[in-house]
This record gives structure tokens, C-alpha cells and sequence, in this order.
């Protein structure tokens, strides 16, 4: 990582690497753990680590900015025009860059000071502006006012959870930083399982690995449990939220959606390649059918068609929209997944996305591909879909977004365009616009109790808005990209599925952030 060269200027002039367990660490031990065994920060030949060593000006300059990177060709840098710190002088390079991009400044408009102590309030500005953090911590220190110079960058810090300040409540800007509390910072802007939970609501990381690249994500109706696809490792994944217990067991095929329905997961398998080439008659796939308890393979249910979205109503008959072919020649059928029989089947276009309401009598199949993008309605009555009579509407998109979702009472489906429509079944009522919310979304979970749900694209924002208004009324920030937001009744908590790119790291990684709404 880029960080192990970068904090080499940590280690003893006379002492070696020490992988744990410093004699005189009792503060931030597993951060500067976490470090000592990257080879980040060396120990000193005597087995300690001297957390309270105060750090330079310079020194600080130097790790943060070899860490998130120097140019390479010494055009680019500009004398700072500091008559203590030259060309020849330690640190003058990254000093002369963190300048320009004034990440930091000198004492004057000639002295930087570079030996000089540098400062919590100094430190709290050079790694918000190093790392580009964002947020505000309303709860505030009592000793940094909000006319404070480093007001704004305390508060970035303290709201990304990097610090917690004081026992009493204080920041204590203007105190020298040390080692120790170096060594916090750096880990938890490079590990966020690090970061203490702050602020209200709490927010964590647990420390759970998860699978990389998660292709859908259900919550169990009765239980703090959620069960996933992972596409990377083809594999089925079943998480514990109040144990962490985790189960993990691989699929012969890929899969690409899953239902929990009366303790069974029901999970669509690809068996074929997907082409508009492919038939309704020579379309095939596998409805995988497992025990949600321990992910016991009940039965593999032969379907003739290339899966794409499924829904499962009480009686568990199977609604499945096709993958491939193209116009209107494509279907949504229905099964019988004990018998593998099939029921019925309407025509639609291709890779549709469907919406079975709570009652279980209508479906919506949601077309994303058309200019205008439709929505269109079908009964469903002992396992057999039908039309159902809807008035016209314009739907007001150049094109729905792929991803819908309906409300726990089944009253009104989003889509994620922004687009609320209410749901009825009566033909004059049904569909009728509610209008707009105020970000498109890519995730979006519920919590009826509180009248609340949460929504996220992409971001590191997560909007919370009100069920009976559709306005957002406040904004949770998480560390990582939100890619799956779930809410869980059991525990009143808000999980976040999150993509963090670690620094030095090519790849993306996910965390599970966890939000603990219940007071």
C-alpha cells in the first residue's frame, strides 16, 4: 500500500518493527495494531511504541500526502516560498503540493514551521481537505465555536466518525497531536471498521466480510435475517443480523433473483445464455427452491422459460417474466412448483419487471426499455394471470428506471426514477400519479412503524423521507457508496450494503454499515 512508504518517517532511528502488543499502548490499541502489522508504523527496540511522541508539521504533510498521492515529475511543483523549509529541506516536495492544493498553510506567507508541533485543529483541516470528507456533526464540541477557523473541518471529522473528541464533550483544538492519535485517524480513514460509533443515529461497521458484488438482497418477513446472491462467487448467502451467523453455499448456475416465501427462498438460475434471439420455444431455465433456515435444497423446478424477475404469491405458484426474445413475444408465466406444472402465461415485452401486490389478485409488469416506459396490470386468480382493466396513463419519464418498489400495504409503487404512482383496483384510481420524489434512487427500504423509508443512488447519502408527505426531512451519511439499503423492524435498525474504496486499494470493497435508529 502507499501508506507504507509514506509512514516510515514513524519508525525509531535505532528500532525495528514490532507486529502487536507494544508494552505501553493501551489507547487506540487496535488501530496502531492494524498498522504495525502492515508494516505501516514501527515500534522501538525496547517493545514500546511511545503513543505520546508529538508529530511535526512536516512529518504530518508528508503521510497524508504520499498517501493520497504526489505527481510525479517535479514540473508540476511550485515553490511554496517558505524561507524554512527549501529545496533541500525534508518534506519540501509534499509541503510545496499540500500548499498549492491548500490542503494547508504556513504560520506566515514565508514560515511554515515545519518542526513546529502540529495541532488537532491543523490536523483536523489537512485530513479533511486531503480526503475530501463532507458532513456536519450536529452535536458539536463544547470548546469549538461555530466562528472557529477549523470549525468546518472538526465537524467533517467528528460526522465521518474519524473522532469522537473528549470525554467532556471538548475537541481540545489547539493540543499538539501524538502518535497514538495519529495512528487513530490514518486507521479509520483506511479501515472504517475502525471508526467509533457518533452522533445520532449511532453508526457502526461491522466487522462482517460480505461478498463482493451482490446482485439482489431480501429481508425475511418474521426475522432479523437477509439472504443475498453473490454473482462473483455464484453463491447463495444466508446473514444474521442479531447472531452474525452466516451460510454460505455455492449455485451450479448463475443466479439473478431470489424470493423468501413461507420459510422457502425461491432463487431464478440461468442455464442458457440470454439473447433476443431465443425464443419462447426454445427458452429454458431452474427455479431453485431452498429451506430458509438452512439452505437445504428442496427441489430444482424445471421452467420453460429464461428467467429474469420472479414473484411468489401465498400459495406459492411462481410468477416468472422471460429474460430473452423480443416484442411483445415474450411472457410471464405461472407455475406450479411442486408439480412443475405450468398455469398460465400473458404476453409482454421482454425482461420485465414485476410487482405482486400484498393481496396477492394484481400484478404490475414494469417496462423500462420503451421510450415512455409502461406499466400494465394483470389479475391473478388461482395461479392464472389475466389482463386486468386499467385507464391509459403517461407515465411522465422518458424511460422507468430498473427498479421498482411497491409499499409494505401494497398502496403505492416507486419507481426509481423518482415517480410515485398510487395502487388500486379500481381501474379509474389505479396507477394515478402521486408525483415526484425529490432524488431517483437505486435502493430503497421501509420503516412502517415510524412512518418512515429510506432511499439511496449510488451515494454516500442516505435520504430519509416521510410516508405520508413523500418529502425528505433529513440525511444519513455512510462511508461507502450505498449499494442495498434494508431496514430491520426486529432490531430498529438500518442497514447499509456499501462499496469503500480503501486507499491504495485497486478494487472496491463492501462494508456493512449499520445505523442503530432505536433510541
Amino acid at each position: 500500500m502507499i501508506l507504507v512508504l509514506c509512514l516510515v518517517i514513524f519508525a525509531s532511528p535505532t528500532g525495528s518493527a514490532k507486529a502487536t502488543g507494544f508494552s505501553d499502548v493501551s489507547s487506540f490499541k487496535k488501530e496502531i495494531d492494524y498498522l504495525t502489522q502492515l508494516g505501516v508504523i514501527n515500534g522501538y527496540n525496547d517493545g514500546t511504541f511511545r503513543p505520546s511522541v508529538k508529530l511535526t508539521r512536516a512529518q504530518a504533510v508528508v503521510m497524508i500526502m504520499r498517501a493520497i498521492g504526489m505527481p510525479e515529475s517535479n514540473s508540476f511543483i511550485k515553490d511554496p516560498g517558505f524561507d524554512d523549509v527549501g529545496p533541500s529541506k525534508f518534506g519540501y516536495r509534499e509541503i510545496a503540493v499540500a500548499t498549492s492544493a491548500m490542503i494547508i498553510s504556513g504560520k506566515s506567507s514565508t514560515q511554515f514551521d515545519p518542526n513546529g508541533n502540529i495541532t488537532r485543529a491543523e490536523m483536523a483541516k489537512v485530513i479533511s481537505k486531503a480526503f475530501k470528507l463532507k458532513g456536519v456533526y450536529v452535536s458539536g464540541f463544547t470548546d469549538v465555536s461555530t466562528g472557529y477557523w477549523a470549525s468546518s473541518f472538526i465537524s467533517s471529522l467528528a460526522a465521518n466518525n474519524i473522532t469522537v473528541g473528549y470525554s467532556d464533550g471538548t475537541f481540545q483544538p489547539k493540543q499538539p497531536i501524538d502518535r497514538a492519535q495519529f495512528s487513530a485517524f490514518l486507521a479509520r480513514i483506511m479501515k472504517p471498521i475502525f471508526r467509533p460509533s457518533t452522533g445520532s443515529p449511532a453508526h457502526t461497521v461491522l466487522d462482517i466480510p460480505v461478498e463482493s458484488s451482490i446482485i439482489d438482497l431480501e429481508k425475511d418477513p418474521h426475522k432479523p435475517v437477509v439472504y443475498y446472491l453473490d454473482s462473483k462467487s455464484k453463491s447463495l448467502v444466508r446473514l444474521d443480523l442479531a447472531t452474525r451467523d452466516k451460510k454460505v453455499i455455492g449455485l451450479r448456475h448463475p443466479a439473478e433473483k431470489l424470493v423468501e416465501k413461507n420459510g422457502k427462498l425461491f432463487v431464478t438460475q440461468l442455464i442458457q445464455s440470454r439473447s433476443p434471439f431465443n425464443s419462447m420455444k426454445t427458452q429454458k431455465g431452474i427455479i431453485n427452491v431452498y429451506d430458509s433456515d438452512d439452505l437445504a435444497l428442496i427441489k430444482e423446478v424445471d421452467v420453460n422459460i429464461d428467467p429474469y424477475d420472479i414473484a411468489v404469491d401465498d400459495t406459492e405458484t411462481l410468477l416468472i417474466s422471460s429474460g430473452s426474445d423480443q416484442g411483445y413475444q415474450a411472457e410471464i408465466q405461472t407455475y406450479n412448483w411442486r408439480t412443475s406444472e405450468k398455469l398460465s402465461f400473458v404476453n409482454v415485452p421482454t425482461q420485465q419487471l414485476i410487482e405482486l401486490s400484498p393481496a396477492q389478485n394484481r400484478l404490475y409488469s414494469i417496462e423500462t426499455s420503451h421510450y415512455t416506459g409502461r406499466i400494465v396490470t394483470f389479475s391473478l386468480a388461482g395461479g392464472k394471470l389475466e389482463s386486468a382493466p386499467t385507464d391509459p396513463r403517461y407515465f411522465d419519464t422518458m424511460k422507468l428506471r430498473g427498479y421498482t418498489q411497491m409499499t409494505p400495504g401494497g398502496k403505492v409503487m416507486y419507481n426509481g426514477d423518482g415517480t410515485a404512482y398510487a395502487l388500486s383496483t379500481v381501474p379509474s384510481e389505479d396507477l394515478a400519479p402521486l408525483g415526484k420524489l425529490a432524488t431517483p434512487f437505486r435502493t430503497m427500504t421501509f420503516n412502517e412503524a415510524a412512518k418512515k423509508f429510506y432511499l439511496a443512488d449510488r451515494t454516500e447519502s442516505i435520504s430519509v423521507y416521510d410516508n405520508d408527505t413523500l418529502d425528505p426531512y433529513a440525511t444519513l451519511n455512510a462511508y461507502g457508496r450505498v449499494d442495498r439499503l434494508v431496514y430491520v423492524k426486529e432490531l430498529g435498525e438500518l442497514y447499509a450494503f456499501t462499496k469503500f474504496k480503501y486507499e491504495g486499494a485497486k478494487e472496491e470493497t463492501l462494508l456493512l454499515e449499520r445505523f442503530q435508529l432505536r433510541k
